[in-house]
């Protein structure tokens, strides 16, 4: 310490004190400046992420997925729309082949009727050819022939029976399904058209509350970019700090140097000079500092109503999912899901349907089949009766009574023919109405789960995305204000610093009265120039001059050189580092 301070131990201590009150002062708003900086940083990347998971909750809303979803949609509610009437197109189907089936049941009940008569015929015949040696082999093989035609009507009757039993199960599912259809279809059509229409104006609002939220998060990521300018008061702070350090370190340097030789008055007044001096500086540290701190807290304590305003956009955008009958994606997917079920319902029958009708068209052809053995039986009898009217005229009168016989068994058999060949008409009706089930409308209703599905996927992709961005976008609003909450505290530096400076202030104040009235000297203009020379800012230079003059410096150009024009701006930034 130099001699100049030196000269009683309260001064020695009052130097002393100031100096560490300096170090504490420099180090505490370091980490104060730090730590509010990184608090702001903080809120600064919630912000951002908050503001991308809103780009995502409103690219959600209009970007791709959701037109597909959209357009998938209106194409299941047109599929949907058509069902009822393929339902009931196919049901017409059913009811015809149900028709046929009775229709050709009447004429095998002919065909059976008749046929009971050619077996009482046959047994006329056997009876009235009984004395008749040739006439036996034929009473034999025509009542054979008529037998045969009986047992394959039988069986025609029982697999046309079969078949209208399934066609009875068949046709009573499909008239239930339409029913269910022309119940449940409209419903769900109205449902899905009115969601749409909701869904695409919740998205406009949810949208629009979005931007609201975007805004917000923009004038508080602005707010953040001020204070975080601001807070160069702190390296601006620290910076003047350490000039007045540095000036007491080229005070003692002068002393124990060029000053070396000074008497003790003259020193004690430059002593005087750089207390007075440090004073200065520090206490217009300290009201630029105070200014300074008060803008930024007050920059910060705005947050609390951006935050606020956050809050409360997003219990509106929650409430577009959360509130009772608003979660208009999920009722969708309900409606559609209700729709699926139909649909499985119905494609398990249709496949169902499906076998039935392959069933049928066996059977037609086998019923076919059996049509024409009967016709050709038919055939039989009737030339066997005809050969035996021949016979029976070469014998005459003997002959007479089996030819009357003969002649029923023609007429009787000619009977087969007309009911033949309606039931074989029908059969083939009932071929090309089976076909139609398998074809047009049935391969609608088998195909009809497909468009389901994918609108179900599409409406469902939306909706999971959607809900991920807004739990995300809750979280992150949370987190914001808990940053900003704290970022208030952090920012406090007047109420955290303030005191700190102002000691240091006070202090200085007190020890440089205590050394007197400053007296510059110009013996000290060396010193005056290199303490000069450290400043970066002009109010620093302003305050220098005006404890030691121009006069009182040397005109050197080394003392003119930072006289040299600067801006306030070139300035302020040469502070920071």
């Amino acid at each position: 310490m130099p001699l100049a301070l030196r000269n009683s131990p309260s001064s020695t201590s009052a130097r002393g004190n100031l100096e560490d009150r300096l170090i504490q002062a420099h180090r505490r708003i370091e980490t104060a400046f730090l730590d509010g900086g990184a608090s702001l940083v903080a809120v600064m990347e919630l912000v951002t992420g908050l503001v991308g998971t809103l780009d995502r909750v409103t690219g959600a809303l209009d970007g791709e997925t959701t037109q597909a979803a959209i357009a998938g949609l209106h194409r299941t509610i047109a599929e949907l729309a058509r069902l009822p009437d393929i339902m009931a197109e196919r049901q017409l189907s059913f009811d015809e082949i149900a028709d046929l089936c009775a229709a050709s049941r009447r004429h095998v009940d002919d065909m059976h009727e008749t046929f009971r008569y050619l077996k009482v015929f046959a047994i006329t015949v056997k009876i009235t050819g009984a004395g008749l040696d040739e006439f036996a082999d034929f009473a034999d093989e025509i009542r054979d022939r008529i037998h045969s035609g009986a047992s394959e009507i039988e069986r025609f009757a029982d697999e046309l029976k079969s078949m209208q039993g399934e066609l009875f199960t068949a046709r009573s599912f499909s008239s239930s399904v339409l029913g269910d259809f022309r119940v449940a279809i409209p419903e769900i059509v109205a449902n899905l058209t009115g969601n749409a229409t909701r869904l695409i104006a919740q998205h406009a609002a949810m949208a629009k509350r979005a931007g609201e939220v975007r805004a917000v998060a923009a004038n508080v990521q602005t707010k953040i970019a001020a204070a975080l300018s601001a807070l160069q008061i702190g390296d601006i702070t620290r910076q003047r700090i350490e000039h007045v350090q540095a000036s007491f370190a080229h005070l003692d340097a002068f002393l124990e140097g060029d000053g070396r030789h000074l008497g003790s008055a003259e020193r004690d007044g430059i002593a005087a000079c750089i207390l007075h001096l440090a004073h200065a500086q520090l206490d217009e540290t300290l009201q630029d500092f105070r200014t300074k701190c008060a803008s930024v807290f007050t920059t910060i304590s705005s947050f609390t109503a951006d935050a606020s305003r956050i809050l409360d956009l997003r219990a509106e955008l929650a409430g577009f999912r959360d509130a009772p009958g608003e979660d208009i994606l999920k009722i969708i997917a309900r409606d559609i899901r209700h729709a699926c079920d139909l649909a499985a319902r119905v494609e398990g029958r249709s496949r169902d349907a499906t076998a039935l009708v392959a069933s049928v068209v066996d059977a037609v052809q086998t019923l076919i089949t059996a049509i024409e053995m009967i016709r050709s039986i038919k055939v039989d009898i009737h030339y066997m009766a005809l050969n035996s009217n021949l016979r029976c005229s070469r014998l005459g009168d003997a002959g007479r009574s089996v030819n009357v016989v003969s002649g029923e068994l023609r007429t009787f058999a000619g009977r087969l023919e007309e009911p033949a060949d309606n039931v074989v008409a029908g059969m083939r009706r009932i071929e090309t109405s089976a076909a139609s089930l398998s074809s047009g409308s049935g391969a609608e209703i088998a195909n009809i789960a497909m468009p389901l599905d994918m609108a179900l996927q599409s409406i469902s992709a939306v909706s999971t995305q959607m809900d991920e961005n807004l739990d995300a976008f809750n979280e992150q609003g949370d987190a914001v204000f808990g940053k900003i909450a704290a970022a208030i505290g952090a920012l406090d530096f007047e109420s955290s610093l303030g005191t700190v400076l102002e000691a240091c202030v006070e202090m200085a104040g007190r020890f440089a009265q205590d050394l007197g009235a400053p007296v510059p000297s110009s013996a000290a203009a060396s010193l005056s120039q290199t303490i000069y020379r450290t400043y970066t800012m002009a109010q620093e230079r302003d305050i220098h001059l005006s404890i030691f003059p121009m006069g009182e410096m040397d005109a050197s150009p080394a003392a003119a050189s930072p006289a040299v024009a600067m801006s306030d701006d070139d300035l302020f930034e040469d502070a920071l580092f």
